[in-house]
């Protein structure tokens, strides 16, 4: 979900408030990097 829509549903005036209510695994944030990589090195093998 969007952070700023998550923020607007919660009422908070503050995304730093609603970024206390967030909590992200280890290993989601960990396949994240690894899908980003991915897509850079595919990004960069279609430009050469």
């Amino acid at each position: 979900m969007d952070l700023k829509a998550l923020q607007e549903l919660l009422g908070h005036q503050w995304l730093a408030t609603t970024s206390g209510y967030i909590h992200v695994r280890d290993d989601h944030v960990e396949q994240a990097w690894v899908s980003a990589n991915r897509r850079l090195e595919t990004r960069f093998a279609e430009g050469e």
